[in-house]
This record gives structure tokens, sequence and C-alpha cells, in this order.
């Protein structure tokens, strides 16, 4: 897709793997990631198509439509609209050693 092909990325973040996907009917990008040594998730979409949902209702609308968050509790929601057009949903953090 080429939807996503202008995600912004930062220089500090090694992305492990990145791929396509969808939760319910709506297209997103998985991201495994470290940066200053976290080792992460997060699932990136298109802020236009989640204009109805605000941050608590994003992150319960992924947990009911899918398991892909093991650590619910961890979720965040970064939206940066000054600066691009995606919403990161980031979540599953570890420390690594």
């Amino acid at each position: 897709m080429k939807k996503f092909e202008n995600l912004p990325q930062d220089a500090d973040t090694q992305i492990l793997l990145s791929f396509e996907t969808k939760i319910g009917e709506t297209d997103c990008v998985f991201q495994s990631w470290i940066f200053d040594s976290i080792q992460g998730n997060s699932l990136i979409f298109h802020a236009e198509e989640l204009e109805h949902l605000n941050d608590e209702k994003l992150k319960s609308w992924i947990n009911a439509e899918s398991e892909i968050v093991q650590n619910k509790s961890s979720m965040n929601v970064s939206r940066h609209s000054d600066r691009h057009n995606f919403v990161f949903v980031n979540f599953d953090f570890e420390v690594l050693r």
C-alpha cells in the first residue's frame, strides 16, 4: 500500500519489523522497534480514519478487534497533526539490558 509510504521515522529508532495489516476493517502498519534501550510495538493509522475516536475509545477498539496487544495497561496514543497525518498507538514496552 502506498498509503503508508511517508511514515515519519526517528533516526534514533531501530525498526525490527514492519508490515501492513488491518485492525477490523481499518488499514494500519505494525512495527516492532528499539529506542533508547526500550523495545516496543506500534500500530500506525491514518489520522483521518480515526477522527471519530478519542484516545480511550481508540485503545478500547483495538483491544476489541485484535489480540495483538499483550500488556493493555501500557498502551499510549501519539497524535502530532502539526507534524504528520498519522496516529501511533504504542504498546508492549520492554526495557532491554
